[in-house]
């Protein structure tokens, strides 16, 4: 090392710098080794055929009158060629290059030199002059050209002045001839060979950024789509078990919406990073697209399964710093178990994908682990999805209507509109089985337009005082061509649209709040009044009250449970009622089925009820009979002594 680097020292310091766009593209490590690696093949190559002419010298070429000189130096030279031939091959070094250049050009010029002052001949002079291409073409760097090209037309002169003088200016245009063509010649050498090797670089680049386009994602650096499904099949090459899950983040399109889409990513790159260290280094954690992340673990029990999902829930739902603001989402995980003898990895997927619809169902923030009820569930969403697909709407879609009601005028107000299904195929579906099979597969679109239209068709032939309350899902707001069609459906029916009230849930808000909020200005645009179903029921309802025209909150039953169990439950609904009226908003209470219940929410205000109390869901034909026997003059004042007997009387 401190031999390479005092010839390189000397060396500039006696030939000076290389020419600056020389120097300036041999700057980079890359090009320097790659240009190493090109040269050290050139210069083997070079030093094998300059050891088989010393060899032959060696052996056959003898000077008269010379005692053995010439042979022993060809000699020592064929040595040299094979040591510097095993010292190039060790590793690519220019350093390495440059010094095997210098000691074999100058060798070779003693070789010749001795020859001719053994028995000068004047074609011996010629040696001097084929010395000069050899160099140009095996130096690595201009100074070991013109270093060795200097010292041999040096020589040729020198011998041609002792031993011939009269030729010595032929000799001199001679040397410059070769020293023109030798810088010439290296040159366009050198500069082909550094397009070649720059060439190659940006070739191996752009395949590199190509793989790595195609195997990682650009914005968080975990493995992509392509990639995680090339590792989930390689481990499921191996007989070994594992866990496969699918991370969900809940409420990151609004903050896409409301900070922007660099601060998307800011997040995207922080869960990306909580998500690697919640799950380990073991793990595979890949980013599947959007807000959409995929995990394998390995050596893992169902217990260490479950502590591991609530830690990537738990480290999702901390606070996002962003610049000056401060975000706020949470994460829902799918796992399933890669069970010995499994191949599938579509099924996995499907298993961890079912297992997510779930957790995001039940409460969002949780993890579920994929089971044999889930496996059951699966196969009859199937059937049901199947059966969709052929269904007759206009024959097997019926509605049932629940009523509501006003405890503040005694009378109904309006009923909701619930889908059933009675299928040819499968009978009677539960409507919570086939609105979840018509969601997942996209079906639910279609299946609104035709309810709707048996909703208000219906609602026509009611009193203009009540109203008609029909739900739409996630998929209908974030659909422009879905809102185009129940605008038409509206508008074509004859019914007031301030008559119709349709009720959204967060789902599609947290989906796209910008198409949401879109879908309901036109709904709202035409006189629809919009309810806020399931209110209470998830984290983020109350961010969207002040930023969408919501006419009525739907007070979640699950509230009204909890009333006999839970000391602050009537406190809530209290709370909830009252932020409805400051926000000059009207409010139903959900699922209100008992006397007791009814005097509860009573106590804190509540005035609009829904529930199996005051009706059980009905066909359309009993609705007429139902409300000539619930007129306001029959409901008398509901104050708290009289609430038994008129529930008793509606009951009956």
């Amino acid at each position: 090392m401190g031999l390479s680097r005092f010839y390189s020292r000397l060396s500039i310091h006696l030939t000076g710098a290389e020419p600056s766009s020389t120097n300036m593209s041999m700057k980079t490590s890359t090009v320097a080794d790659t240009f190493a690696a090109a040269m050290r093949t050139s210069m083997c190559y070079f030093l094998v055929f300059a050891a088989f002419y010393f060899f032959i010298n060696t052996l056959f070429y003898r000077v008269e009158g010379d005692p053995g000189f010439v042979p022993a130096v060809s000699l020592i030279t064929l040595f040299m060629c094979v040591a510097f031939w095993a010292y190039n091959r060790q590793r690519a070094s220019v350093i390495r290059l440059e010094i095997t250049g210098h000691v074999i050009g100058f060798s070779f010029i003693g070789n010749a030199l001795l020859d001719i002052f053994a028995g000068y001949q004047p074609i011996k002079l010629m040696y001097l002059v084929l010395l000069v291409p050899a160099f140009a073409v095996s130096g690595v760097r201009p100074r070991v050209v013109y270093t060795t090209s200097l010292a041999s037309i040096t020589g040729l002169l020198a011998a041609a002045y002792w031993f011939d003088p009269g030729q010595f200016v032929n000799c001199c245009w001679v040397g410059f001839t070769s020293l023109v063509i030798a810088i010439g010649l290296s040159r366009v050498t050198r500069s082909a060979m550094l397009r070649a090797v720059k060439s190659k670089i940006d070739s191996d680049l752009n395949r590199d950024q190509a793989m790595s386009l195609a195997t990682y994602d650009t914005l968080t650096g975990l493995p992509n789509r392509r990639a995680f499904l090339k590792a989930l099949d390689k481990h499921l090459s191996h007989d070994a078990s594992f866990y496969l899950g699918l991370v969900d983040l809940d409420g990151f399109k609004p903050i896409n919406d409301i900070y922007g889409h660099n601060a998307g990513d800011q997040v995207l790159i922080e869960v990306a990073r909580r998500l690697s260290v919640a799950c380990g280094e073991a793990s595979t954690v890949a980013r599947l697209g959007g807000d959409e992340f995929a995990i394998i673990l390995l050596e893992l029990d169902e217990p260490g399964l479950r502590i591991v999902g609530d830690a990537i829930c738990a480290a999702l739902a901390e606070p996002y710093s962003l610049d000056n603001e401060t975000a706020y989402l949470s994460a829902s995980a799918g796992f399933t178990e890669r069970t010995l003898g499994e191949r599938n990895p579509s099924k996995l997927l499907e298993r961890s994908d079912y297992a997510l619809y779930e957790a995001k169902e039940r409460s969002r923030g949780i993890a579920v682990l994929f089971d044999r009820g889930h496996e059951e569930l699966i196969r009859s969403t199937k059937a049901v999805e199947q059966a969709l697909r052929g269904i007759d709407r206009e024959r097997e879609l019926t509605l049932a209507f629940q009523p509501q009601y006003d405890l503040n005028e005694n009378r109904i107000v309006g009923f909701e509109a619930l889908a059933r299904w009675h299928s040819d195929k499968l009978g009677r579906v539960a409507p919570d089985v086939f609105i979840r099979a018509a969601e997942r597969s996209g079906l639910i679109t279609s299946l609104t337009h035709t309810l709707l239209e048996k909703a208000l068709g219906a609602a026509a032939a009611w009193p203009s005082d009540i109203r008609i309350c029909f739900n739409l899902s996630a998929r209908d707001l974030l659909s422009p061509k879905s809102v185009d069609r129940i605008l038409e459906v509206v508008r074509e029916s004859g019914v007031a649209a301030d008559r119709i009230e349709l009720e959204i849930t967060e789902t599609a808000m947290l989906t796209d709040f910008t198409q949401a909020l879109r879908s309901t200005s036109r709904l709202s645009g035409i006189g629809c009044r919009i309810a806020l179903d399931d209110f209470g029921s998830g984290y983020t309802n109350f961010s969207y009250l002040n930023r969408i025209k919501v006419d009525t909150v739907k007070i979640d039953r699950s509230f009204v449970l909890a009333l006999g169990q839970n000391t602050h439950a009537k406190k809530i609904i209290k709370s909830m009622i009252e932020l409805a009226s400051n926000l000059g908003m009207e409010h139903v209470v959900e699922g209100v089925e008992t006397a007791e219940e009814l005097a509860e929410v009573r106590s804190v205000g509540a005035t609009m009820i829904q529930g199996y109390i005051f009706g059980k869901p009905m066909p359309a034909d009993d609705i007429a009979a139902y409300l000539s026997k619930h007129t306001p003059q029959k409901c008398e004042s509901l104050a708290p002594k009289r609430i038994q007997e008129l529930v008793s009387d509606m009951a009956g």
